[in-house]
């Protein structure tokens, strides 16, 4: 059986597609005639934009300038996606901005909205994922050794800073399997002290399925 690469994509954008959808579903619930709900939902939605601000930075600085270095030219288009995808995502800030001075009617009018732009947006976005996971993983996969990308992806880790990487974790854990978080939690249990495995841990457990956690505690 040949032996799966390293792929530098998918565990990341699994937690990026939670985060996604999960926003998209509390826009389509929220009842922005209600202060408290509409405070919650839109701070969930800033929040939602700087994980992806983030993301595009990281990729920008390590994975594009990689491939570049390999392939001059190869993430051109990639790099016009994050351009549109600043953009669109200033639009949808702007709209927030409108939701918090707005009341009444005009806000619900504008959380219909808000739900729909960020919606047209995702469906955007969610190609792009697509095209890295596919074109240019398969180019990193030409060019660099899995040791290579490990790197990579190590150089990205080592840059954020311990509680945006809480923030982060928690969102990973919510959207891995168990096999997918075992492996995780095994690497920290070789590799970390033991209060930050038992931190790590304790946060998997706080954020995944009970069925799904039991399966990760047996393997562990």
């Amino acid at each position: 059986m040949t032996q799966e690469r390293f792929s530098i994509y998918r565990p990341i954008h699994k937690a990026i597609r939670h985060i996604l959808f999960s926003t998209s579903r509390q826009l389509g619930l929220a009842d922005f005639g209600d202060d408290a709900v509409t405070q919650e939902t839109l701070a969930n939605l800033d929040a939602t934009i700087g994980f992806l601000r983030e993301h595009r930075s990281h990729e920008d600085v390590h994975v594009h300038t990689a491939l570049e270095r390999k392939i001059p030219g190869i993430t051109a288009s990639f790099a016009e996606d994050h351009e549109e995808d600043d953009r669109l995502t200033h639009e949808i800030e702007q709209l927030a901005t409108r939701i918090k001075s707005a009341t009444g009617a005009q806000r619900v009018e504008l959380g219909v909205e808000v739900h729909e732009r960020y919606n047209a947006y995702l469906g955007i976005y969610l190609g792009h994922l697509y095209r890295e996971e596919t074109v240019l993983q398969q180019a990193l996969w030409d060019n660099f050794t899995d040791e290579e990308l490990i790197a990579i992806d190590g150089a990205i880790a080592g840059e954020i800073a311990p509680e945006r990487m809480g923030l982060w974790l928690t969102e990973m854990c919510a959207s891995y399997n168990p096999d997918e978080i075992t492996l995780i939690l095994n690497i920290v249990k070789s590799e970390a002290p033991p209060e930050v495995f038992q931190g790590i841990t304790q946060l998997a457990e706080s954020v995944m399925q009970p069925a799904m956690w039991a399966k990760v505690r047996a393997r562990i």
